[in-house]
Parts: structure tokens; C-alpha cells; sequence
């Protein structure tokens, strides 16, 4: 775990940036409402809220109108920012067409079938006389089909999804950091698959973006996340918290721990309930009680 900065008495962040799916909500997918007015009474004492997700924008939509959080929010992964409730776009970092064009031979080469992500779309390639699988967050109306996703190197996505099969996750990992090197960023959240996306994107980074044109600076700037995918984040945070992982999770989300500044217990105890009352002393946070919690021999939370 990293050492915590001493604050000094009354000083509190004026922004924290909040992970959603495995933090603010809980394993069934849920708002608790201990959490969520919690993060009313934040906001309510002037600091600002972001979301910080893996999300795109239009399933972060209905999770920012719950919490009053029009934005604009980092979303996937860091790739973009912007409000997913009025579709304003402050800023996005399509992957140029060349690494696009490398992700998508990386994933032939591992037999995957890779989706290309848009800001308002996936798109997958068209499987002749058969049936196209794609992961559950791909499925629904914004899924495309082309007959080459080569062709669509060019416009702009945002990054090249590609499913990994099971117990091959840290293997993959592995071998795409070796094939890409410092030519992209190798995201995951999960053990399901990665993501190649354009140099040094991840939610560290687009945080600091937003950090530099707030005009604060990072001991100003707190952060909770529980997955692999916050690590930058947690890192780059002034003061950060990491939610224990659930037993039964993917291993992976473990490896948020060392980069906070403390740790704190999983959603299904209200973890995030808990590093905001840490954060935010002055406000008396009151909600569910959070039980001692201890989980492969890290601290626990009281």
C-alpha cells in the first residue's frame, strides 16, 4: 500500500474521482443508498464528482442521472471525456489507424474475434453464415456489423477490444505487452479480456487532464477504485482508497491495492461509503454500519 501524505487539519479534496462498477456500485450492480447520499452530501459541500469508468458514455448515462452528475465524466477507461446525460464531448483519444491495424493482428494471431469501440458504438466483423459472439457490455442496439474491421481503421476508435479465454488472462497480458511495447496502452478491469488503446490512456492520465484544467493540484485530488484499471488513478490521487476485492472476483482486482493510499472493504460492504467518510471528516458521514472486514491478510477496515 503507499504511504499516506499527512493532511493537514480541515484540508479535504476538492475533487475525487469515483470508479463505478465494483465501487460506488455494489456486486449486483446496485446503488446502495448509504453511498448515494453520501456522495450528495460531497457534492452539496462544493467539491466536484467525477466518474472514472470503463464505461462508454451511454451506459454511463443512467448512473450519472441518478446521482445528479451531469458531468462530464472520464469514460472509457480514459479514452474520453465528456457528459454522458447531454452528449457533450470535452475531449477523446481515438487510436491511430496503424495501431488499430496491429491490435487487430494481435487478436488474429491469439484466434479472437476483436471489437473496434467507438464513443457511440461497437462494431464487430461479420461472421459468414454464422452466429457473432460478442461480451455481454457489446450486445444490444449500438453493436454494429461490418464485413472488415480493417476498413474502419481510420475513423477513430476510441479502442480495440479483444476477448481473452479463460485462464489465458495473465498470459495475454504478457504477450501484448511485449508485441506493442510503449506503442499503446494494455487496459483490463477484468479477466474476460484487454484493450489496446492509444499510448499512456488510462484514467491516471485523463484525471490529471482534468486536475491541470480545474487549476488544482493532485494533494487536492482524491480517488477510489477496486480493479487494475484504476491503478494510474489511485497512483496519481493525492489520497486514494482501494476496495478489497470480493472473494470469488477476478484475482486481478487485487492488484489496485498497492497503488492506494489506503484500503478499505469491498462494495458489498460499502466500501466507498467508507473512504469518503475518511476523506471528508467534516461532513459526519452517517450510513450502514461498515462490518470489520478482512480478506487474504490485508488490514482491516473498522
Amino acid at each position: 500500500m503507499r504511504a499516506m501524505k499527512r493532511m493537514a487539519a480541515g484540508d479535504e479534496p476538492r475533487l475525487i474521482a469515483c470508479d463505478v462498477d465494483g465501487t460506488l456500485l455494489d456486486p449486483e450492480g446496485k446503488l446502495r443508498p448509504p453511498v448515494k447520499s453520501a456522495l450528495a452530501a460531497v457534492r452539496s459541500a462544493g467539491v466536484r464528482v467525477v466518474l472514472a469508468t470503463g464505461r462508454s458514455a451511454w451506459s454511463t448515462t443512467e448512473i450519472a442521472r441518478e446521482l445528479n452528475l451531469p458531468g462530464p465524466h472520464i469514460t472509457m477507461n480514459g479514452g474520453a471525456y465528456g457528459s454522458p446525460v447531454t452528449g457533450e464531448l470535452a475531449w477523446s483519444r481515438p487510436m491511430r489507424p496503424e495501431l488499430v491495424i496491429d491490435g487487430l493482428a494481435f487478436a488474429r494471431g491469439l484466434g479472437s474475434a476483436p471489437l473496434l469501440c467507438f464513443l457511440h458504438r461497437h462494431v464487430v466483423e461479420r461472421v459468414p453464415g454464422g452466429d457473432v459472439v460478442v461480451p455481454d457490455f457489446a450486445a444490444g442496439p449500438r453493436l454494429r456489423q461490418v464485413n472488415s474491421l480493417a476498413e474502419m481503421a481510420g475513423d477513430g476508435p476510441i479502442r480495440v477490444y479483444i476477448p481473452v479465454p479463460l485462464g489465458r488472462h495473465a498470459r495475454t497480458v504478457a504477450e501484448a505487452k511485449d508485441w506493442f511495447g510503449d506503442r499503446a496502452s494494455i487496459v483490463f478491469g477484468d479477466e474476460d479480456g484487454i484493450e489496446i488503446m492509444a499510448p499512456n490512456t488510462n484514467k491516471g492520465e485523463a484525471l490529471r487532464q482534468v486536475t491541470m484544467s480545474m487549476g488544482l493540484d493532485r494533494e487536492e485530488v482524491a480517488a477510489i477504485g477496486d480493479g487494475p484499471n484504476d491503478r494510474e488513478m489511485l497512483r496519481f490521487a493525492g489520497q486514494s482508497a482501494a476496495l478489497l476485492p470480493e472473494p470469488g472476483s477476478a484475482a486481478t482486482a487485487g492488484l489496485a491495492v498497492g497503488e492506494a493510499t489506503q484500503v478499505v472493504p469491498s462494495s458489498a460492504h460499502d466500501g466507498a461509503l467508507e473512504a469518503l467518510r475518511r476523506f471528508f471528516p467534516s461532513l459526519g458521514l452517517s450510513g450502514a454500519t461498515v462490518r470489520p472486514f478482512r480478506h487474504s491478510g490485508r488490514p482491516t477496515a473498522a
